[in-house]
C-alpha cells in the first residue's frame, strides 16, 4: 500500500518512539482538546461550503491520505482561524495578500459534502464523541497491556480524528491556507498548515507551514 510520505513518516517515527518507551511508558500530556472545550465556542455559520472550498478541502485530504484505504474520521465542524498563531513559518506567506476572514466563525460539513470530498471511506464524526473513541484506542494503552506496537498504532490510526481548519484564500484565489490536525492518542498526532496552490485549474499542496508532532 502506498502511503502519503508525511503521514507514513509520522507513523514510522511514532512506532520507533513507542518501541523505546513500551516498557517505561508514562501517560503524560493530554491533548489540547480539553483546553479547547473550555474556550468560548465560535459561531457556526448557516452558510454551506462553496464548491471551491470543498475542492480545496478535497485536495488537502488527498495530499494527506493519497491512496491509503484506512478510515477517515473527519470532524464535522472546522476549527476557527487563529489570527495569533505563530506556530508556522511566516516565510511561506511571502508575497500573499490574504482575504479578510471572521476568526469567530466556523462551518459544518453536511452529509452531501462527503461526495465532493471524494473518499468513500470518509465518515463525518462528532469530534467530542470521536475523542472518546480515540482515548479508548490509544496505542499506549494497548502496548502497556502487552499488545504489538504495530497493531496498536494501526488501530490507533484507524480510530484517529482528522480536523480541518477554516480556509484562508489570498485575494487572487490562487493560494489557500488550510490548517489541519490528526489526533490518535496521548503521544500520537500531528498538525500543520498546508499552503495550497491553484495551477491549471487544479489545487495542489505547495508546501507545509511549520507544524507540531506529539
Amino acid at each position: 500500500m502506498v502511503r502519503n510520505e508525511s503521514r507514513f513518516n509520522m507513523q514510522r517515527t511514532f512506532v520507533a518512539f513507542l518501541r523505546v518507551l513500551a516498557v517505561v511508558w508514562l501517560g503524560i500530556i493530554e491533548p489540547s482538546l480539553g483546553q479547547q472545550a473550555q474556550e468560548v465556542k465560535p459561531k457556526v455559520s448557516e452558510n454551506p461550503f462553496t464548491t471551491e472550498e470543498l475542492v480545496v478541502y478535497r485536495a488537502v485530504l488527498t495530499s494527506w491520505y493519497e491512496s491509503d484505504k484506512t478510515a477517515i474520521n473527519l470532524a464535522d465542524q472546522t476549527n476557527p482561524i487563529n489570527s495569533d498563531d505563530d506556530s508556522f513559518d511566516k516565510a511561506c506567506l511571502k508575497g500573499l495578500v490574504l482575504e479578510k476572514t471572521n476568526p469567530n466563525e466556523v462551518h459544518r460539513f453536511r452529509a452531501e459534502d462527503t461526495v465532493q470530498l471524494g473518499f468513500i471511506n470518509l465518515r463525518l464524526v462528532d469530534p467530542e464523541l470521536q475523542a472518546k473513541e480515540v482515548r479508548e484506542n490509544d496505542p499506549g494503552n494497548a502496548i502497556r497491556k502487552g499488545g504489538s506496537v504495530d497493531d496498536a498504532v494501526d488501530k490507533g490510526f484507524a480510530h484517529g480524528l482528522f480536523t480541518l481548519g477554516e480556509i484562508q484564500f489570498d485575494q487572487s484565489h490562487t493560494h489557500a491556507l488550510v490548517p489541519f490536525r490528526f489526533w490518535c492518542g496521548r503521544l500520537c498526532g500531528n498538525g500543520s498548515t498546508m499552503l495550497m496552490e491553484k495551477k491549471g485549474g487544479v489545487w495542489r499542496q505547495k508546501t507545509q507551514c511549520g507544524g507540531w508532532v506529539s
